[in-house]
Parts: structure tokens; C-alpha cells; sequence
């Protein structure tokens, strides 16, 4: 709110100054009003423009193009020890090398943001000789859990949340789908609780990569950029990142890992919720989400009741373990 009040004021004074200041007579007070007034205009054009540019990126552009100032000025006097004509073309050659040399600094500067990170120490801290860097992806974001394991240290280090990860949670959060507008708040609401959680340490990296065209394809690149990890469940992205070495944390793996190795003849209370797809079977659910298939287990649907362990079957989508009534 703050800031469209500064930029109304500014529309008034500079329309003001145009017209007390450009004008004599009254039409001309008035051309002078319409001057100030779309001037005005144009600087908060530009000024929103600078608005979605990373801020690192403005700082080298200003550096590039002072340094290139300073050096077409020292070509500039080496060049104009051979005489010309006339005035008129040493100017020129002096606008054509500021031109010249404006842009190549200006350019060079953004292109080299990242090699000179010794100029931003938060970036330069992130970037990871310890390992110690880990960048999330949406799916870790909308699973939550990404919280709690930093919270009990069990996840130690640097958590880098990429713009472009908060953009797309916020176009699912917007989804016309319910589903979709869900999972984006909750995600949205996982990042809001590691960033207000002063235990944790977490940076926003405004790096968008716009010449990169995939979400996963640019987590990629930021992590090989910051040499950091990958935090995820995307099992897609896993793969494609441990081609390119990258270390990748995926939470089902390590949810998969931790679960309880039940041994074939242990027993076990347990609840049964619905009926299996063949007759007579009963279907219950461990804690962390392991389908149990009961034998015989459909008459207690709703019911808890006693089980012995019988085999487990490992597939692509989980385990399943098999069990018989007590």
C-alpha cells in the first residue's frame, strides 16, 4: 500500500514541476503539466520493469556500465591523439565508443553475476564446498515434511527455495481445481513455516534460468550452480539429476527405509477399513501408509482386530504385506 501512495505523490510533484517550471503561459503550463505528468508515467513503468529483475543482477548491470564508461573514456583519449577533421566527428567517435562499451559492460556484468558472487556474501555462502546446500522442489514443499525433518535436525544445512518453485505453487494455489488450489496453499503454507522458523535456515533464490524451459530442468541447473543437493519425491527428477552427479534426498526413499520390518509370524493389532479386491479379504493401513491385505479379514471391516504376519511383496509403488486373522 505504502508504495502505490510514494508513486501517486511522485505523479503530483512531478506533474507540478512540469507545469510551474516548463511553461510561461498558460498553454504552455499546460504542455508542461502533460510533460511531467506521462514522465512520471514512464519512470514507474521502468521502476516496475527494475521491480521483477533479481536485485543482483541490477548492481552488476550498474557496475558493467560504469566500468564500461571509465574504459571507453581511456579508449576514447588514446584514439583522439590522431587528429580529425572537425569537432563534429570526434564526438561521434566519442558517442559511438561510450555506446559501444556501455552495453559490452552492462552485459558482461549480468552474464558474470554468478562467478562474481564474492560481491553478494549470502550468495557467496550458499554456494556449497561442504555440501551443505539443499534445494527443494514443489513435491517436498506440498508433502510438508520437508518441516519437521528440519526441525528435529534430522535434514541439517542451507534450505534454498527457488522463485520459480514459489511461482508454481502459487499458480496451483490460484488453480481453478480444488484439488490443485490445496496442494498449492499447502505448500506455500510449508515454505511460509520454514522461513518464520528461526531454527531453520532458509534463503530465497530469485535465479529464474527464463532460457531453461521445465521446472525440473531448472532445478537441475540451480543445483549444479550452488553445488547443493536436491530434496524431492519426484522419483523422475531423481533420476535425471543423479545423471548429471547431482545428490539427490528423495523422502519416500527414506520414508520406505524407516518403515518397521515386520517379520513373517509376528502379530499385530491393527484396524480393518474396507474390503480387498478378492473375496473374503480385509484391507488395513500401517501408520506410514504400508497396505496389509487380511485374509479372510472382510467380516471385520470397521473392527480392530489381531493378525499374524504372513509375507510381504515389494513393488513399484510400495510394499504390501500379507497377513491372516488370528
Amino acid at each position: 500500500m505504502g508504495i502505490y501512495i510514494i508513486r501517486v505523490f511522485f505523479v503530483i510533484i512531478a506533474s507540478l514541476t512540469g507545469y510551474f517550471y516548463l511553461g510561461a503561459g498558460e498553454t504552455t503550463k499546460i504542455y508542461g503539466l502533460v510533460i511531467g505528468f506521462v514522465g512520471s508515467l514512464v519512470v514507474i513503468g521502468f521502476e516496475m520493469v527494475l521491480e521483477k529483475i533479481p536485485f543482483k543482477k541490477i548492481v552488476m548491470a550498474v557496475s558493467g556500465l560504469l566500468i564500461g564508461l571509465l574504459t571507453a573514456i581511456l579508449v576514447a583519449q588514446f584514439i583522439l591523439l590522431v587528429p580529425f577533421n572537425t569537432p563534429t566527428q570526434e564526438l561521434a567517435v566519442r558517442f559511438i565508443l561510450y555506446v559501444i562499451f556501455s552495453y559490452l559492460g552492462i552485459v558482461i556484468g549480468i552474464r558474470s553475476v554468478e562467478e562474481l558472487g564474492f560481491l553478494f556474501p549470502y550468495l557467496h555462502q550458499m554456494k556449497g564446498t561442504s555440501g551443505d546446500v539443499i534445494v527443494i522442489d514443489s513435491s517436498v514443499a506440498i508433502d510438508g515434511r520437508v518441516y519437521d525433518l528440519m526441525k528435529s535436525n534430522f535434514i541439517d544445512g542451507i534450505v534454498v527455495i527457488p522463485s520459480f518453485i514459489t511461482k508454481e505453487l502459487q499458480e496451483l494455489a490460484d488453480s481453478s481445481s480444488d484439488m490443485k488450489r490445496q496442494r498449492g496453499r499447502r505448500g506455500l503454507e510449508t515454505l511460509k513455516k520454514l522461513q518464520e522458523d528461526d531454527a531453520t535456515e532458509t534463503k530465497f533464490y530469485d535465479e529464474e534460468y527464463p532460457e531453461v524451459e521445465t521446472v525440473d530442468a531448472k532445478l537441475v541447473r540451480l543445483a549444479v550452480d550452488l553445488k547443493a543437493k536436491i530434496l524431492t519425491n519426484d522419483f523422475n527428477l531423481s533420476k535425471v539429476a543423479e545423471v548429471q552427479n547431482i545428490k539427490v534426498l528423495n523422502l519416500n526413499s527414506l520414508a520406505m527405509l524407516m518403515r518397521p520390518k515386520l517379520m513373517s509370524g509376528e502379530s499385530l493389532n491393527i484396524k480393518v477399513v474396507k474390503e480387498g479386491k478378492e473375496h473374503g479379504q480385509g484391507v488395513a493401513y500401517l501408520e506410514d501408509g504400508t497396505m496389509i491385505v487380511i485374509e479372510d479379514g472382510a467380516r471385520f471391516v470397521g473392527k480392530n482386530i489381531d493378525i499374524i504376519i504372513d509375507t510381504s511383496l515389494q513393488t513399484a509403488s510400495g510394499r504390501i504385506i500379507f497377513a491372516k486373522v488370528r
